[in-house]
């Protein structure tokens, strides 16, 4: 696998508040402050009954990552995870209006069963 991806569900109906403010505040603060060549993806991925999200995080040039570097990736995003809902959108509508916030949209996508590959890399 190139990359960091990181699968997860949400038992909220502000699922599509959450989602993109944790993966973009994430990508933006690698790209932005770490000075990272950092590129991500956001998916609503549906798999037989199962709805989850998946975010796809990769570097520009490489693809891949270090080992450190994608440790630093999930630290971060959750920490921002672990912030209430009020703490998270307020970061996230100031963190907009800055120069150079790129936001990604969440994309639905349907997958089916594969036990051989996955082939989510493959849409990005």
């Amino acid at each position: 696998m190139k990359g960091l991806e990181i699968a997860f569900q949400l038992n909220n109906e502000r699922d599509f508040d959450v989602v993109p403010a944790l993966a973009n505040l994430t990508g933006n603060y690698f790209k932005n402050e770490e000075k990272m060549d950092i590129t991500w993806r956001i998916f609503h991925v549906t798999l037989g009954d199962q709805k989850y999200f998946r975010v796809l995080y990769r570097g520009d040039k490489i693809n891949d990552f270090h080992p450190e570097i994608k440790k630093k990736i999930r630290e971060y995003f959750d920490k921002l995870a672990h912030l209430n809902f009020e703490q998270l959108m307020e970061l996230y509508n100031k963190s907009k209006e800055s120069n150079g916030f790129n936001i990604i949209n969440i994309k639905e996508i349907t997958e089916e069963y594969d036990l051989w590959q996955d082939k989510l890399w493959n849409y990005i």
